[in-house]
Order: C-alpha cells, then sequence, then structure tokens
C-alpha cells in the first residue's frame, strides 16, 4: 500500500450563490470511502442561505453523529467579501491543516470512491493526482485525463481538471491561485497548474471517472470564461513568457 494513504486530506468547497447546490456536495463528500481530515466551504460574500446549509452539517458534526457509518470530518464555514474563484479557494486553504488539497466547487460532487483513487495516486508532495470527470445537467460528457501532461503540453491547453489534488506545501511554494482582475474571468486553476508544473510537480492520472461536473446555465465556464477566452490566454501567455519562449510556442497559440 502506498504510505500516502495515511495523509490527511483537506477540501475546498468555495460558494457563491450555489447553496441549492451545496447540499449534494457535502452529501458526496461525507460518503467517500477515503476518510476526509476537513472539509472548508467558502461563501465568497453570496447572498443565498449557504451558512444556514453548512450549520446543519456542523451541528451533526457537534453531537457525533455519524454520517453513512462514517465518523463526521471537520467541517468549517468561512465567509468573506466576495473576491472570486481564486481568493476563495486561497482563503479555504489558507485556513486547512490538511497535507494534501482538493478543490471542488459547491455545484459539482464526487462519487464515494474519489478522494480514495486521488490519494492512492500521490507519489509525494510534488504529485498532482488528477481522475476522470462525467458531466451532467444540461450535458452529458465523459471527459478522461490526457496522458502523459507535461508543462508543454499545459501551455497548449489546460488538461488538469480544476478538482486535481495537490499539496499545501506546493501551493504555498507557488503562491497559491492568481486572485488579479483577469483572473475572476476564469482558467484561474489552469494558470495555478502552470506553476505547480514549472516548480517541478508532475501529474498522475486515472481514467476512474470519480467527478460530477455539473453544467448548467449561469455557471463561469458557461458565462464570463468563454467570453473572455482570448483575453485571458494573452494574460497567461504574458505571464509565462518565458515558459513559451522555451518551448517556441509564443507564436502557434
Amino acid at each position: 500500500m502506498n504510505n500516502i494513504l495515511n495523509k490527511n486530506v483537506s477540501v475546498i468547497c468555495p460558494c457563491f450563490n450555489y447553496a441549492h447546490y451545496l447540499g449534494e456536495c457535502l452529501d458526496s463528500l461525507l460518503k467517500q470511502t477515503y476518510q476526509i481530515h476537513e472539509i472548508i466551504v467558502v461563501d465568497d460574500g453570496g447572498t443565498d442561505n449557504c451558512k444556514e446549509v453548512c450549520d446543519k452539517y456542523i451541528i451533526n458534526e457537534k453531537c457525533s453523529v455519524p454520517f453513512w457509518n462514517r465518523p463526521y470530518p471537520r467541517l468549517i464555514y468561512l465567509r468573506k467579501e466576495n473576491g472570486g474563484l481564486a481568493s476563495a479557494r486561497n482563503a479555504g486553504i489558507k485556513e486547512a491543516t490538511g497535507e494534501y488539497l482538493v478543490c471542488l466547487d459547491a455545484d459539482d460532487k464526487l462519487v464515494p470512491g474519489a478522494i480514495e483513487e486521488q490519494v492512492r495516486l500521490m507519489i509525494n508532495d510534488k504529485t498532482i493526482a488528477q481522475i476522470a470527470l462525467m458531466e451532467f445537467g444540461d450535458r452529458f460528457v465523459v471527459m478522461i485525463p490526457t496522458k502523459p501532461t507535461g508543462l508543454e503540453r499545459l501551455l497548449r491547453s489546460n488538461t488538469i481538471f480544476c478538482n486535481a489534488m495537490f499539496s499545501k506545501r506546493m501551493w504555498q511554494e507557488v503562491g497559491g491561485y492568481d486572485e488579479s482582475e483577469i483572473m475572476r474571468n476564469g482558467y484561474e486553476d489552469w494558470e495555478f497548474f502552470i506553476r505547480l508544473l514549472a516548480a517541478g510537480c508532475e501529474v498522475s492520472s486515472s481514467d476512474f471517472i470519480g467527478l460530477r461536473y455539473r453544467v448548467h446555465e449561469g455557471q463561469m465556464t458557461q458565462g464570463t470564461t468563454r467570453k473572455n477566452d482570448k483575453e485571458l490566454r494573452n494574460y497567461i501567455k504574458e505571464k509565462h513568457k518565458d515558459l513559451y519562449e522555451r518551448f517556441n510556442l509564443l507564436d502557434n497559440l
């Protein structure tokens, strides 16, 4: 068995007016076959009942009531002023005490063996572990991770899914997610993973379909990200110009 299997895992759940999905997300985490150390819900300045949804789970945790015959992980509700997805993820990760991290958006969910599979893929704290996903909601598509995913391939397009597992040590080393104004429009995970690979991380992938990625009207990918695709790509290329020049990619994208 991989000696990584005893590592603490923290799951960060950014939530901006997605309280109506949050219960499904949290239930999917409580059903995991690998015992999660803690779940941190980051309410990014929303106006809905996110706190009330979290309170129901926190009450059960404090009463030591098991969920699906498993002990409760520590559940933390964190509210902050609206700052965008990158800001919410960073805020949650700063509070996290686990050695390994997964960011799971509040409108998505995991199948029971997802975290266990990601932990199995972790070789050391310079690993990025990712599993396959299936979209649901407005579209049903299975997406399998690209293999292999090295830095050159990643510079061309994002081939690492947003819920990939990584270590808190490497998040600290590269400075976390980019919270600049342009990154509020999307691709914050792509830019973050570029820095992780540039810092020496390697991707370990599995075809296990563990992420359920909800496709729905109003989500960031369907809205602001696509509208700002060119501007976002130009920002990433300029920020990492040395890397794009190294692989002769500046004029090819």
